[in-house]
């Protein structure tokens, strides 16, 4: 089996553990190992490769969806991050689980997530942007609120003065959308969500709709807006600029040790780290 390794290599514990990880099952698997941000170079491996191991958080798992999902390889995340919503391993018990789930990967559930395309115009060129999580739309000059127009199958929504608009995936609705307001949507559903940032008189509440809709933002204001994907690939839009955002045909495939999820559980153990963390 050809197994990829990605992890943030200037933080030692990460490169410390992806030594570990290497020694302990290169007599048996092809390994390659890269750092988070330099995944691209190996892109002519993904074909070959049937498993990706990532060292980190969710950010790390964001990073690298991105650019395996469509070629169908599940992630076996170990957490080194603060959250972990996606990651699968502790890494106390690392070393141990992984060398479980080689023995026999198959055995093992495969979750498949949601994720978001854009596709747009910027200065008469065609972008297109990828994302697990979200899909978001914000002012580049910070004091200044957008007027932003939305549409759903070519059918106007909402008119939003706001700081800017989230296009959220299920598993996006535990990032920023939550932070802004919106509403969790548990990781199997086939849905997305519209959720305004600091929305000033109009409408302030996250919209959910169905996986075949087409969402169509226009911005109206004057002023550059940006448009970025999970975090990344910011593209500066301008005035009558529009984006379309829609279910992709490609999902990010995950590797779970059990067979039902433990979202709850999660999502729970966060939220009281949040509460103790604010008092």
């Amino acid at each position: 089996m050809l197994i990829g390794i990605i992890s943030k290599i200037g933080i030692e514990k990460s490169l410390d553990l992806s030594t570990k990880i290497v020694e302990k099952i290169s007599s048996d698997h092809d390994v390659w190992v890269s750092d988070v941000d330099d995944i691209d170079v190996y892109r002519s491996k993904f074909k070959d490769t049937q498993l990706i191991i990532t060292l980190g958080g969710d950010g790390t798992i964001l990073r690298v969806a991105r650019s395996i999902s469509s070629f169908e390889i599940p992630i076996l995340g170990i957490n080194l991050g603060r959250v972990g919503f996606m990651t699968e391993i502790p890494y106390s018990d690392s070393l141990e689980i992984l060398g479980e789930v080689l023995k026999d990967i198959n055995k093992f559930r495969i979750e498949k997530r949601l994720m978001l395309k854009a596709i747009g115009i910027s200065n008469n060129q065609k972008f297109e942007l990828s994302a697990l999580n979200d899909i978001v739309l914000g002012h580049q000059s910070v004091s200044r609120l957008m007027d932003i127009d939305v549409y759903v199958d070519s059918e106007l929504m909402a008119q939003y003065r706001a700081d800017g608009i989230i296009i959220s995936s299920p598993s996006g609705s535990t990032g920023y959308s939550l932070a802004a307001g919106g509403p969790i949507i548990t990781p199997e559903q086939k849905l997305m969500l519209i959720q305004p940032i600091a929305p000033h008189m109009s409408l302030d509440v996250g919209v959910i709709v169905p996986d075949h809709s087409k969402i169509s933002i226009n911005i109206a204001s004057p002023n550059k807006a940006v448009v970025s994907a999970d975090g990344f690939d910011e593209v500066v839009l301008g005035e009558k600029d529009k984006i379309d955002v829609e279910i992709s045909k490609d999902v990010t495939r995950f590797i779970r040790l059990n067979n039902q999820s433990d979202f709850y559980k999660q999502l729970t153990s966060r939220l009281k780290r949040d509460v103790l963390k604010n008092e």
